[in-house]
């Protein structure tokens, strides 16, 4: 199942599967231009993570959101998917599911309740050892995707949980901005 994703674009970076000539250099210019980064050494770092995320094998559909919102902040990863739901639909299936999705992407996380909204809810679960490729994970169920239930998992990397967790909020903001894409 495609997913397409509209975030704010003075935090996030959409990082394409199949970028245009020339993409990085023109995202990683315009970035500290937004920023108000002068120097050259910033956006030559950013441009050599760009290009070390379009290389990263994208396993399904999914949308790969690069976190930038200062120059300081270290910027993290987060890929989302819509993934089918196995369950009855019920309050304990959905958390049953959900817990097991925490489970497989952070193995050995602590399942943390999310409750966002009133069209949203799931869990997301940080990895303890900073050496776990995925670093947290967050999974909601949203109301009004299509007929067939889904779960939006959220794969965070690129940081330690310790700097992606204050961003837990921003995060999850991201599911509002979510619909699936034709395809």
């Amino acid at each position: 199942m495609k997913i397409a994703v509209n975030p704010d674009p003075s935090q996030w970076v959409i990082v394409p599967a199949f970028p245009p000539p020339g993409w990085i250099r023109d995202e990683a210019r315009r970035r500290s231009i937004a920023l108000g980064v002068t120097g050259p050494r910033w956006r030559a770092e950013l441009e050599a993570l760009l290009a070390d995320l379009l290389v990263v094998e994208r396993r399904e559909s999914l949308a790969r959101l690069l976190h930038i919102d200062d120059a300081s902040g270290t910027p993290f990863v987060v890929d989302l998917s819509l993934v089918r739901a196995g369950d009855d639909g019920t309050k304990a299936g959905r958390h049953a599911t959900q817990k097991a999705l925490v489970e497989r992407f952070v193995p050995g996380a602590v399942p943390e309740r999310q409750r966002p909204g009133p069209t949203m809810a799931g869990f997301c679960g940080f990895a303890t050892d900073p050496e776990e490729a995925v670093q947290g994970v967050v999974v909601l169920r949203l109301a009004g995707l299509p007929t067939v239930p889904v779960d939006l998992v959220m794969r965070l990397w690129g940081a330690s949980a310790k700097a992606i967790r204050p961003y837990l909020t921003v995060i999850v903001g991201l599911a509002a901005r979510v619909v699936p894409a034709e395809g």
